[in-house]
């Protein structure tokens, strides 16, 4: 059974026992399919072949190899991507797969324009920006439906074994998404049940004394094919590549699908999370980033107190997707979920460094955040006629009602020798300086018109929202509120070529209302952001798209979260500008390939610290590259040995001084290596992965005077059995 404690989920011995009664329901066999509202594929996995049913060109489908043909996330309509006046990437659960990522800042990795691994080795959350701006707390989303995380109160690390993709959609979003950042966000978009059987049990063992069992089990449970249930769970054991810091999580996902007739269909998606980790390690400038007389500091150094230091996250969440079509050219949605993310993070952390360049002063910083949030988007979409011209209009309304309780304590702790740690010293009491209750209520309406004439597809967009945030702070026993109102409009047109050449060009608007107050307890304005966007898509085949954007992004009154107090600051203006090229692509019989470049030229336009005027964005590289293929081999001796190696550049870029100028703390490019060995034999499959195979020791940013160590090298061996 699965129990809930203070310290999170326990999953005991039984979730073994409903795994293996999960699989007793599904039959062996796949079942017969039938209707137009499945799509049957067929992926080869060795000597066996697995069947996947799903809605055709739904974009929640599997896709078989690195190239989506179809997005639901770009348009809340199944559209071509060719066709999506908009910049957006899929990572598959293929790549996921090859490139065995852990976590959502991995599987970012070899995607033009995002970056996950911010600060380099963090085992709590994602850091996630796009296009240079900070979307953590704005642009994550699971099915199409925001995981809140209003000033930073909590915190999201999704699990990329329970995704089937996972799509960027770049720029600002807020004609479909209302409460999205302006860099754009990230839709995790779960798996889901399937008509034909399909099983699987993982293990996997490596560096850092890793130990992770898996399996994902789904298939139809009635004769009738109208009730389809999958059951997804990972449990991992690790430690980490800092002394005194492991990463453990629990994740189980039970979703159940019924469709009594090709019309109508109910999916019930829910997941339980557990993480049980410490935080990451933040050290001197002096040793890492600049020289130190008594040597560099090393990357396992663990700056906090053993005992002391925790970061446990509880994620639970319950909700449904319906879809009813009523005739060829109507069709109603309806989505929803309630979720609750609990986080206790306690630290002991580097503050400074004194004279005698090896003892560093520290700090107490304690946060136990709670996030309750409901969400709920109906739309209606349907089909007609103008002339020559073809409409597909969608309607909608959606709903999210969040609450936040945030409690902080900050305090003195004792300092610490980071070239000879000794560790035990007592820990004072930490004085409570926040304790904030927040509530965001947001409603928003929207309008999408799809307009095809011939070759040409116009997309038209508008929204207007109304949102209330409202915040009491326990220790002044004052209340701040806030209501807003604010139109949102998207318009864009492209062209698409016979031979798979799809040029075209848009604008975009977001709004996004925020909670929290400022120093001087005044409630935060809401952000605003606006883009224009130039590209071109190419997809000759379903198997091959390669794309390139020019685009242009302002963003104003954002939130930024102060490293050094942790605070939310409002800053004023900022923009980006650039380029992202990206090709995903089959060149041939078994060779998937990915390559991207991004160009990135982000700086401060207005700032109410005079020092920042002028200077380039924080923690954005001006260039990333990055190039990841593998190789299978079909007959022949070799066959069912797969080859895969990737190589990732990032960029010099600039760490963030909020007393001067950024571009003084400047972090050297640098050049990673991954690799990956796969072999089928019949139902199993080996694999040997290994992420920065030439164990590259390398600072991954600075702030104020503290900088991050980026992941070494990591090795895992694991074994995969299908049945």
């Amino acid at each position: 059974m699965i129990t809930q404690s203070r310290c999170g989920w326990s999953f005991t011995p039984s979730v073994l026992a409903l795994a293996i009664a999960t699989a007793a329901l599904v039959p062996a066999a796949a079942h017969a399919q039938d209707g137009p509202v499945r799509d049957d594929k067929v992926e080869e996995l060795g000597a066996i072949e697995v069947s996947a049913d799903a809605l055709p060109n739904s974009g929640t489908a599997p896709i078989d190899g690195y190239a989506a043909d179809t997005t639901v996330t770009g348009t809340k309509t199944a559209t071509a991507i060719t066709e999506t006046p908009q910049s957006i990437s899929t990572v598959t659960a293929d790549e996921i797969r090859d490139q065995n990522s852990a976590n959502l800042a991995e599987v970012l990795r070899y995607t033009a324009g995002a970056r996950g691994e911010t600060f380099g080795f963090e085992p709590r959350t994602t850091f996630l920006r796009i296009r240079g701006f900070d979307v953590a707390t704005s642009g994550i989303f699971r099915d199409s439906l925001k995981l809140s995380n209003p000033d930073f109160a909590g915190g999201y690390s999704l699990e990329p074994y329970g995704a089937e993709r996972i799509d960027v959609l770049k720029g600002p979003s807020s004609v479909l998404y209302g409460q999205a950042g302006p860099g754009g966000l990230v839709n995790y978009v779960s798996k889901r049940p399937t008509f034909d059987t399909r099983r699987e049990v993982r293990l996997e063992a490596g560096s850092n004394e890793l130990r992770q069992g898996q399996f994902d089990i789904s298939g139809a449970v009635n004769d009738s094919d109208t009730l389809a249930l999958r059951l997804v769970g990972l449990v991992r054991d690790s430690e980490t590549q800092v002394d005194f810091v492991d990463d453990n999580r629990k994740y189980l996902a039970p979703s159940l699908t019924w469709q009594p007739t090709d019309a109508t269909r109910f999916t019930v998606l829910a997941h339980l999370q557990y993480d049980d980790t410490q935080p990451s390690q933040r050290y001197p400038l002096q040793g890492t980033l600049e020289p130190n007389p008594n040597g560099s500091i090393p990357d396992n150094r663990f700056t906090g107190e053993p005992g002391y230091d925790e970061y446990e996250r509880r994620e639970t969440a319950v909700g449904y997707e319906f879809e009813h079509r009523v005739s060829d050219r109507v069709t109603l949605r309806q989505n929803a979920r309630n979720y609750r993310n609990d986080v206790d993070d306690r630290t002991i952390y580097t503050t400074g460094l004194q004279a005698d360049q090896r003892t560093i002063t520290r700090s107490r910083f304690d946060s136990f955040g709670r996030i309750d949030g409901l969400n709920l988007d109906t739309q209606v979409e349907f089909g007609f006629g103008t002339g020559a011209a073809d409409h597909t209009v969608l309607v909608g309304l959606d709903h999210q009602d969040v609450d936040v309780h945030s409690t902080q304590f900050f305090g003195a702790a004792s300092d610490l020798d980071i070239f000879d740690p000794q560790y035990g010293a007592p820990i004072a009491d930490a004085p409570i300086f926040k304790d904030q209750e927040g509530e965001l209520k947001q409603t928003g309406v929207y309008l999408q018109d799809q307009i095809r004439v011939d070759r040409w597809t116009v997309s038209l967009g508008g929204r207007f929202d109304k949102a209330r945030t409202e915040t009491v702070d326990n220790l002044t026993a004052t209340t701040a509120s806030r209501d807003d109102e604010e139109f949102s409009g998207r318009a864009g047109v492209t062209y698409r070529f016979d031979n798979g050449l799809a040029p075209y060009l848009s604008y975009m608007e977001s709004f996004l209302p925020t909670t929290g107050t400022d120093s001087n307890g005044e409630p935060f304005a809401p952000e605003t952001a606006h883009q224009f966007e130039v590209g071109i898509k190419y997809q000759p085949v379903a198997s091959t798209l390669v794309t390139m954007a020019w685009f242009d992004l302002t963003r104003k009154d954002y939130l930024t979260t102060n490293p050094v107090s942790f605070l939310s600051e409002q800053q004023g203006e900022a923009r980006s500008r650039g380029v992202e090229l990206e090709a995903r692509t089959r060149v041939l019989q078994g060779l998937d390939l990915i390559a991207s470049y991004t160009y990135t030229d982000a700086e401060i336009t207005k700032t109410s610290n005079p020092v920042e005027d002028g200077e380039p964005l924080e923690y954005t590289p001006e260039h990333e590259a990055s190039l990841w293929s593998k190789y299978r081999f079909h007959g022949g001796p070799l066959h069912g040995l797969g080859l895969g190696a990737g190589v990732r550049y990032i960029g010099e870029r600039y760490g963030a001084l909020f007393n001067g100028p950024n571009d003084t703390l400047e972090v050297p490019e640098v050049t990673l290596v991954d690799a990956a060995i796969t072999y089928d034999i019949g139902q199993v499959s080996l694999g040997l992965h290994a992420q920065n195979l030439l164990d590259k020791e390398y600072v991954a940013t600075a702030f104020d005077s503290s900088a991050t160590y980026g992941l070494r090298r990591e090795v895992s061996g694991s074994v995969t059995y299908r049945f």
